[in-house]
């Protein structure tokens, strides 16, 4: 056990080190040249001259997979070590006549913020004393709410120990002895004391255990005439088992030591812990046992002569909540020296996996009399049984009388239970599962979190919500194994190989602090075997103020209806996979696909893959933004935009999804090898304009050019097997060219959307399996199994960079759900992630990647930046209003990448406390400040400065000058109100609006 204060320091992990490649002659960047017909026509600016120099495709393994490697979708597993150095070995022959790899960036011009967002752990929030506040945590911070505004009041980043892997903040608790400390630990055995209200002491730790710490709970004990906060932890033994530790932590300077002792030993789990009636009784939960412990004595100097004494009361199946209310017991008269005379009364509720809920009243004296063998007549250990929850029961809570029990699950339903009458009340259709439930302190309020990331705080009177907090939405990689678990169920739909799915996430242009994610009800990923998770939410994001501003359903979704399928399986929902917004922002084009589930069509044997895409649902979606009612209103639909064959009724999938940045169009490409272009057309009945409620035309929209890139006939009419896996579609950046790749053909076709007609194709811009692509000026940047830049006006190659020592062994479905590209046409940059296995880790779990991210100039072959982030990169996007990307991780956190030195229109979303919002003035109003001296020395510098002569010119500027709108718009609508500069800034900016004009002196 610590004594003081440790401050460690270790390296996050190992981490790839990219290749020196050999120098590549990068051509001097072209005038960037419209690629359209007028002026220079498509022979112009497709076939230059040329220089005597043809394009050759790179020599080696173009489209074949590594010597000795597996089908990366059989079903035998690929051994990756194996397939590692069979490829570093291949990638080292041919690097002296193929493409050079990644090298190393060539300076730190780019600045990586500080993340936001983030996942709430699931732990119960934590309201402060007078409940002006509620405090949750994330992975590696505390953050701090305000009940009244919802506004994050402060962020308190821990320095945390990540000499172990996977160090995190794993549970916190309030002090019961000082208000405004609140006690935090972490998974690598630190415990942290922070006040919330400052943020002091997130940089110092005492390390408790070397085998970590699994939960935390903190009573305040008084013994031999002192108070002190004791903390009571569950870690593993390094010979086997678990245990439960007291610790009175002391700070090293101080006059009392640190000390620790072990109170309780287990063979099982010991999953949490909860303390009552000031660390006299302690209860917890082991797999199907529930423990409760007693104080023996009040007499002891140091915690490490503490006594406890344990009970144990087993039950049916595993307990998943727990809670405990201890009460005075009266009428101990004629105990007289029995032990129960200062016994308290324990009442213990408990939650189970099954869905059921067992109230055991005066639990502890029931235990002590029954292995005394004093159990009175009459009395049973067998508790009150409730039932409603059809699975796991997630929290259970008694109230601060008594007199109701609340529960929540994954039914999305708050459940109050009145144990006199037995009455059951509801507060349904929650957004989610429920996670935890908290009484406020006087009793008026329930904290409630939930599973999609959110927490809000509900009045007991009204049940109505009075304080909301929602985070990002998106998928993230679950941290541990729930206690459902244990439990034997049905089995989802998993993917074939662990992959993180990526998360269609857009920037508003109209509005670019709004970020626009595709996300689903259940967001945690197991990183071993990962589900195929629905995501048919639209979630709106207020990057400069951290908020969630509003959710809505873009497809059919069964939140809150019965969710499960007579053979208890869930019932699927369908997944967005591709969304756009237009150029102007009014609308928004998604794509989203549901599959049957497969066990649905086992019984058909061998045709059940045919007869399950037979069945597929895919559908195009047009929203136009309405902005009275502040949402997306669907507009148009269409069923199957894309065919297996002409011939075939099969709903073939959507590879991809553009938007115009020019004209008000979209275009998608299909499995189906067909480019199909989408306009706006304006509604007509018999031919009159229908018009809406307020005058305005109605448009829906069609396909108006449907462009297949080959020939029907070499697609087997009707065979699924010969559909591509993979294509990907971009408009150039006037909108005169749209490129479309379809892996099946391996050439990259160049069309003008406005005829619809294919121009060029070009073989050989890319290797493998196409995973984007998109234009940036006159280049075309195609990323697969290698990066290529490509100059369409001068048609020859910038520069080509191989990526296969990065994406070994991964599947089709890895290298399109977790490879991203994104370019800035501001800064002429783009950006590529890629998912890379951590090195010297053997396994291909998801808790085994991270991504790798790389930002490169169109005209440089060497990165400006190589950045290796925790966790895999699920979406990447443009900065709209400056330079830069933002990144979103597996973790819920959203960063940006800026150049530095350069302005951020749009901050992301910082505390209240850090933009000294909360601050008060360092001078009382009203008070006077002497000038005098100040007013003789402006009366002498008055007698050096020479008079100046007036016109009648010069007369009008004395008058207070007229200050147009804009003026004042330019100085406060430059963003959020978060991200305003500070205030005496503004005052200056607006006093010299409104000062007269400076005087001229005259030239005599």
């Amino acid at each position: 056990m610590a004594s003081e204060l440790k401050r460690k320091r270790g390296p996050v992990g190992v981490q790839a080190a990219p290749k020196r490649a050999k120098s590549v002659k990068s051509p001097v960047a072209k005038p960037l040249q419209k690629l359209g017909l007028d002026n220079v026509g498509w022979d112009a600016a497709f076939n230059p001259p040329t220089k005597g120099k043809e394009l050759v495709a790179t020599n080696g393994v173009n489209g074949h997979a590594a010597e000795g490697q597996k089908d990366p979708d059989s079903a035998e597993p690929l051994d990756y070590d194996v397939l590692e150095q069979q490829e570093l070995v291949k990638n080292k022959n041919l690097a002296e006549y193929g493409a050079p790899t990644l090298p190393k960036p060539i300076s730190k011009t780019w600045k990586l913020s500080e993340s936001i967002g983030g996942r709430m752990i699931d732990v119960e929030p934590v309201f402060s004393v007078d409940e002006k506040y509620i405090v949750v945590a994330s992975a590696k911070a505390v953050h701090v709410y305000s009940t009244s505004t919802s506004l994050l009041t402060r962020t308190i980043k821990l320095k945390i120990d990540e000499s172990r892997p996977d160090s995190r903040i794993i549970t916190y608790c309030l002090s019961p002895t000082e208000s405004d400390i609140v006690w935090v630990a972490c998974s690598n055995g630190c415990i942290y004391r922070i006040d919330w209200t400052s943020g002091a002491g997130s940089e110092q730790w005492w390390g408790i255990s070397s085998t970590g710490c699994i939960w935390m709970t903190v009573a305040s004990m008084e013994s031999a005439g002192r108070r002190r906060d004791v903390v009571f932890t569950t870690e593993s033994r390094k010979d086997g088992g678990w245990r439960v530790t007291a610790n009175e932590l002391a700070p090293p300077d101080g006059p009392i030591q640190t000390v620790a002792k072990t109170i309780y030993t287990s063979n099982g789990h010991i999953s949490f812990l909860k303390t009552a009636n000031e660390g006299a009784i302690i209860a917890g939960a082991a797999g199907n046992k529930v423990l409760l412990g007693r104080l023996r004595s009040t007499e002891y100097d140091t915690i490490d002569k503490i006594k406890y004494e344990f009970r144990i009361f087993e039950t049916a199946v595993p307990v998943s909540a727990l809670d405990l209310r201890v009460s005075d017991r009266t009428g101990t008269e004629n105990l007289k020296k029995s032990i129960l005379k200062k016994t308290p009364i324990v009442d213990v509720v408990v939650g189970d996996v099954r869905g059921s809920i067992f109230l055991h009243n005066d639990l502890l004296a029931n235990l002590i009399r029954s292995q005394d063998g004093t159990l009175p007549q009459g009395i049973s250990l067998t508790p009150r049984k409730l039932h409603w929850h059809r699975q796991a029961v997630n929290t259970v809570k008694w109230s601060l009388d008594g007199n109701y029990v609340i529960s929540g699950g994954s039914e999305t339903v708050l459940v109050l239970w009145q144990l006199e009458t037995g009455k059951l009340q509801f507060l349904p259709h929650l957004s989610a599962t429920i996670q935890n439930v908290v009484i406020s302190p006087s009793g008026a309020s329930y904290g409630i979190q939930l599973a999609d990331n959110s927490a809000m705080v509900l009045s007991t009177a009204e049940l109505q919500p009075t304080t909301n907090i929602a985070g990002i939405q998106a998928s993230v990689l679950a941290t541990d194994e729930t206690t459902e678990s244990d439990i034997l169920r049905v089995r989802e739909e998993a993917w074939e190989q662990p992959l993180v799915q990526r998360t269609p996430a857009i920037i508003n242009p109209a509005d670019p602090s709004k970020l626009l994610l595709a996300v689903g009800q259940t967001q945690e990923i197991n990183t071993e075997e990962p589900l195929v998770q629905g995501c048919p939410f639209l979630q709106t994001f207020d990057l400069g103020s951290g908020h969630n501003i509003s959710r809505q359903a873009l497809t059919r979704s069964h939140t809150t209806n019965l969710n499960a399928t007579p053979s208890a399986h869930r019932v699927s929902e369908p997944r967005i996979t591709h969304m756009k917004v237009s150029h102007d922002g009014n609308w928004l084009a998604t794509v989203d696909e549901w599959n049957p589930p497969a066990r649905d069509l086992a019984f058909l044997g061998p045709q059940d893959k045919t007869d399950r895409l037979r069945r597929r649902e895919v559908f195009l979606k047009f929203w136009e933004w309405s902005s009275e009612s502040d949402t997306w209103q669907l507009v148009s639909r269409i069923d199957a935009p894309h065919l297996a064959s002409p011939n075939s009724s099969i709903a073939s999938r959507v590879l991809d999804l553009a938007a115009d940045p020019d004209t008000l169009r979209f275009s998608t490409i299909g499995e189906d090898n067909i480019v199909c272009i989408w306009s706006p057309k304006t509604r007509k009945r018999e031919g009159v304009i229908v018009r809406g409620e307020k005058g305005q035309a109605l448009r829906s929209w069609n396909c108006q050019y449907a462009v297949p890139l080959e020939k029907l006939e070499l697609v087997e009419s009707g065979s699924v097997d010969t559909l591509p896996a993979s294509g990907a579609i971009a408009f150039s950046d006037d909108g005169s060219v749209l490129a479309a790749v379809c892996t099946q053909s391996g050439l990259v076709h160049l069309l003008n959307p406005d005829s619809g007609v294919i121009r060029q194709s070009r073989p050989g811009l890319f290797k493998g399996q196409i995973m984007k692509l998109d234009f940036l000026g006159q280049d075309l940047i195609a990323l697969s199994d290698e990066l290529l830049v490509y100059d369409l006006v001068a048609d020859e190659e910038r520069f080509r960079i191989r990526l296969d020592d990065r994406i070994i062994g991964l599947s089709e479905a890895q290298k399109r759900e977790m490879a991203h590209l994104a370019v800035d046409k501001k800064s002429q940059t783009f950006a590529i992630a890629l998912p890379v296995r951590i090195r010297g880790v053997k396994g291909n779990a998801l808790k085994h990647r991270q991504s790798e991210l790389f930002i490169f100039h169109q005209n440089e072959a060497q990165p400006q930046l190589e950045e290796m982030l925790p966790s895999v990169i699920t979406a990447l996007l443009p900065a709209v209003d400056s330079d830069g990307f933002l990144v979103l991780d597996a973790a819920a956190d959203v960063r940006s990448i800026h150049k530095k030195g350069s302005q951020v229109i749009t901050r992301l979303a910082q505390s209240t406390s850090a933009q000294q919002l909360e601050a008060e003035s360092a001078e009382p109003a009203g008070e006077l400040v002497p000038v005098t001296e100040e007013a003789d020395e402006d009366e002498e510098m008055e007698e050096l400065i020479p008079s100046v002569t007036l016109d009648e010119k010069d007369e009008d500027d004395d008058e207070t000058p007229v200050v147009p709108h804009q003026k004042l718009s330019e100085i406060f609508d430059i963003g959020p109100a978060f991200a305003l500069p500070p205030l005496e800034e503004m005052f200056y900016q607006v006093a010299g609006l409104y000062s007269s004009k400076p005087l001229v002196q005259s030239v005599q």
